[in-house]
């Protein structure tokens, strides 16, 4: 579990400059709205069992950052490159004020969460190309204007997203573009995917409940060993090529008004 305040040290803004300059780890700090991150260079810094507090950080660099087991109470991205960025075993949910963390406008290709808690934080127009997660919470998350892709010319675009054992559930991922994007084992229950594209997207093993899929695109799509509870075919908006093992086809049927009976 990530530190409390009470177990870490303030710092000045004079020691905070200091330590980047050398390169140094920061153990056990206390980063508080006192401290000004205009556009400082944090680039590779290393933050192990630190608390960030009521901070809005705008224009930093934190490319190549790692943050193990440190926790994040209602601090605000705008306008940060956390590309290659790295969470481990982080806390960016504040439990007492029910509120997540909120990323704007943040560059943020290849960064990787691995068992953190992402619950009820914000991506707003952020450029999520090739994140990596694992066994993290993104419950109650917003994707709004966010994107998975990288434009390669004109007429080429990749998607690309590895998420495994994540829990997405009440997570609202309406319009977002997750084609080829791989979500195996995660939880989506009550999840949006208003008007998403999952087209040849893999969720094998995943747990889905009630989600809402109108206008969604699944066609080529990866489904087999997921359980598909409330999945209505008549509601996507492309299906073709869906692939789901031979124990799924008696649910998705019955969804949309067949009885299938034995022979």
């Amino acid at each position: 579990m990530p530190f409390d305040r009470s177990d870490c040290a303030a710092l000045t803004q004079d020691a905070l400059n200091t330590a980047l300059a050398a390169n140094q780890a920061f153990d056990r700090k206390l980063f508080t709205a006192a401290l000004d991150f205009e556009d400082l260079d944090c680039s590779g810094a290393r933050f192990n069992d630190c608390v960030f507090e009521s901070l809005s950080l705008h224009g930093t660099n934190f490319t190549g950052a790692e943050f193990t087991n440190c926790k994040l109470s209602e601090v605000r991205f705008a306008s940060c490159d956390l590309a290659g960025a790295h969470f481990r075993k982080c806390h960016l949910f504040d439990a007492d004020a029910k509120k997540g963390c909120i990323f704007t406008v943040c560059e943020m290709p290849s960064a990787e969460m691995n068992d953190c808690n992402f619950a009820d934080c914000a991506f707003e127009r952020c450029d999520l190309y090739a994140v990596r997660a694992s066994q993290s919470s993104f419950r109650g998350v917003r994707f709004k204007g966010s994107r998975f892709e990288k434009t390669v010319s004109k007429k080429v675009t990749l998607t690309r997203a590895t998420f495994e054992k994540c829990n997405f559930s009440y997570a609202d991922m309406s319009a977002l573009s997750l084609r080829s994007c791989e979500l195996t084992e995660c939880k989506f229950s009550e999840t949006l995917f208003w008007d998403a594209d999952l087209t040849d997207a893999v969720l094998t093993g995943a747990v889905i409940d009630r989600a809402e899929w109108d206008r969604a695109k699944l066609s080529g799509a990866d489904l087999c060993g997921a359980s598909i509870a409330g999945l209505n075919l008549a509601v996507l908006a492309d299906y073709a090529g869906l692939i789901v093992s031979r124990s799924q086809q008696h649910e998705l049927l019955r969804e949309i008004g067949i009885d299938v009976r034995p022979d």
